[in-house]
């Protein structure tokens, strides 16, 4: 038996992360997030083939792994505070923009392509919204109010929606190139949701377990490894009986991030360093994974675009129809879809999983579209990852949610948005949190 992983792979590992760390550098110079430093590094590795089909299957456990920690960040950003207050009005504005874009992304590429059982794929894919490089705005400009708080909500529960739906989706699929009389609709569905079941039960399970032994620790950095190694074990379990590991992470992290006692400090900063290169080297490999000789093609450019321009236009509409229908302050109103264009890790990492599971079914029709969707998903990533940011912080800007010290005199605000806010009668908490909230202020800085 042939092996593939081999000394020379580890010294692929370290020029991958190497190379990498330049890319994100790069991008950062430039106001672009790292995500696309990191892919480009794995398409020059994947373009020079360096970074073979054979070495990449053999990385396909640190895949994996990261879609576990990508799950697990999700889940620790979930705080149970978010579902208190305002909870049904920021489900429906969730409801409207992920559905409706499930929706129109599936009609428009389904319309293209002809294929069904594939547009409904691309919709999921196209309901995530990436947390990462939008809550990164957020920290960085240190925004706070109605905006940043619906935002937040948004955005933890954008991609559960985004995992069930793809689940489904991969479903569909499946059973469409499955041999007649083999898979019934019947058994699919209760396929789908025994794994969706399973996989938050043993994540739930596993996030207590997690709990109990960091609230008897008094310094939880004592168990930094075994807090790791249970994210490892959790993810190992779920491919071992098939099922989602980013969803079963995800609710670890949940369980977690909201039942730790308060009094222990939060998930240590040296566990998300642990975490970096791993992720690091799964948008490498997506990278890799990209084929220019397919990106190249103008049908898959169309294809792209058109999954750009739906998807756009879909989470802008509906987060505004969504807030106009719930009552929801202008501020929010007005610049949630802004906020809502990234899409990077969830959206990939579903991509990848969808491509293992058409290159299984072995059929070449199957195998083309499982190749197609991931450079799609991959491309249109790219796109959206440098101007998305862009608009969540124009967004969060002409919101007022900046704090004065970062606010130049000639920043413009919506000036009618902040008064009309302020005199709504649904605008309690942004009376008491929104930093925008005296338009005298900031009409002074305008």
């Amino acid at each position: 038996m042939q092996v593939v992983f081999t000394p020379g792979t580890l010294l692929l590992i370290g020029l991958a992360l190497v190379l990498a760390y330049f890319g994100a550098e790069i991008m950062t110079r430039f106001g672009i997030p790292k995500i696309l430093g990191f892919m480009l590094a794995g398409l020059f590795l994947g373009v020079t083939g360096v970074l073979s089909d054979a070495t990449r299957i053999a990385l396909f456990p640190l895949v994996d792994l990261a879609l576990g920690l990508i799950g697990y960040n999700i889940g620790l950003e979930i705080r149970k505070e978010v579902f208190s207050g305002q909870t049904r009005r920021m489900s429906v504005i969730l409801i409207l923009e992920s559905i409706l874009t499930f929706a129109i992304v599936t009609v428009l590429t389904g319309l293209l392509l002809g294929a069904w059982h594939i547009a409904i794929v691309f919709g999921a894919l196209a309901s995530a919204t990436d947390p990462a490089s939008t809550v990164m705005v957020i920290w960085e400009r240190k925004c706070k109010g109605n905006l940043t708080d619906t935002l937040m909500f948004i955005l933890a529960m954008d991609d559960v929606i985004a995992i069930l739906l793809a689940d489904a989706a991969i479903t569909i699929a499946v059973l469409f190139y499955a041999t007649p009389g083999t898979i019934t609709l019947i058994s699919a569905t209760a396929s789908l949701i025994y794994e969706i079941v399973a996989s938050s039960a043993i994540g739930a399970l596993l996030g207590f377990v997690m709990v109990f032994f960091v609230n008897k620790e008094e310094n939880r950095r004592e168990i930094l490894e075994f807090e790791l190694g249970m994210i490892v074990l959790l993810v190992g379990l779920m491919s071992w009986l098939h099922l989602s590991a980013i969803l079963s992470c995800m609710v670890f992290g949940f369980v977690v991030g909201n039942y730790v006692s308060t009094e222990k400090e939060p998930i240590s900063h040296t566990l998300k360093v642990v975490m970096s290169p791993i992720v690091m080297i799964f948008f490498v490999i997506v990278g890799a994974s990209i084929d220019l000789g397919v990106i190249a093609n103008a049908f898959v450019v169309i294809l792209a675009a058109t999954y750009v321009g739906g998807r756009t236009f879909a989470k802008y509409f509906g987060a505004r129809v969504g807030a106009q229908m719930t009552r929801t302050p202008p501020l929010t109103t007005r610049y949630l879809g802004l906020c809502l264009m990234s899409q990077a890790g969830v959206a990939v990492g579903l991509s990848l999983i969808v491509e293992q599971n058409f290159l299984s079914i072995g059929n070449a029709e199957a195998i083309f579209y499982g190749i197609l969707i991931l450079n799609v998903i991959a491309l249109t990533t790219m796109i959206l990852q440098v101007f998305g940011p862009i608009a969540a912080s124009e967004g969060l800007r002409r919101a007022g949610e900046y704090p004065p010290d970062l606010c130049g005199p000639d920043d413009n605000y919506d000036i009618e948005a902040i008064v009309s806010s302020q005199n709504s009668p649904d605008n309690e908490q942004d009376t008491v949190n929104d930093p925008a909230q005296d338009s005298d202020d900031l009409l002074r800085d305008g």
